[in-house]
C-alpha cells in the first residue's frame, strides 16, 4: 500500500472519529461542566482523539450523569472503533440510565 492511500484512510479515519465526539459533545454538553466541554474540544483539535473519549466518560462518570441508551452504545461504538480499553467501559458503569 502506498503512503498516500495509507494517509487518506488515516486522515478519513480520524475525521470520522473527531466527528462522532464532536456530536457526542454537543449532545452531552448539558450534562458536563464547562471547563470538560472545553478541555474535551481542545483535546479533539489537538488529534488526541482517545484522550477526549476517556476525559467525557470520566467527566459524566464522577457526577453520575444519566445516559440514554443510544448515547452509551455511541461512546461504546466509539471505544471498540478506537481500540480502547476498558477505562471508558467501567466509567460509563457510574452513568445511570436516561
Amino acid at each position: 500500500m502506498s503512503g498516500r492511500i495509507v494517509a487518506r484512510v488515516d486522515a478519513a479515519y480520524y475525521e470520522d472519529v473527531a466527528g462522532r465526539l464532536r456530536g457526542l459533545l454537543v449532545r452531552l454538553e448539558d450534562r458536563l461542566l464547562r471547563k470538560d466541554v472545553t478541555l474535551i474540544a481542545e483535546f479533539v483539535d489537538a488529534n488526541e482523539l482517545g484522550l477526549a473519549l476517556e476525559q467525557m466518560a470520566d467527566s459524566l462518570s464522577e457526577d453520575e450523569q444519566p445516559l440514554s441508551a443510544d448515547e452509551r452504545a455511541d461512546l461504546l461504538a466509539l471505544v471498540e472503533r478506537m481500540q480502547m480499553g476498558d477505562r471508558v467501559p467501567n466509567a460509563l458503569t457510574f452513568c445511570p440510565v436516561r
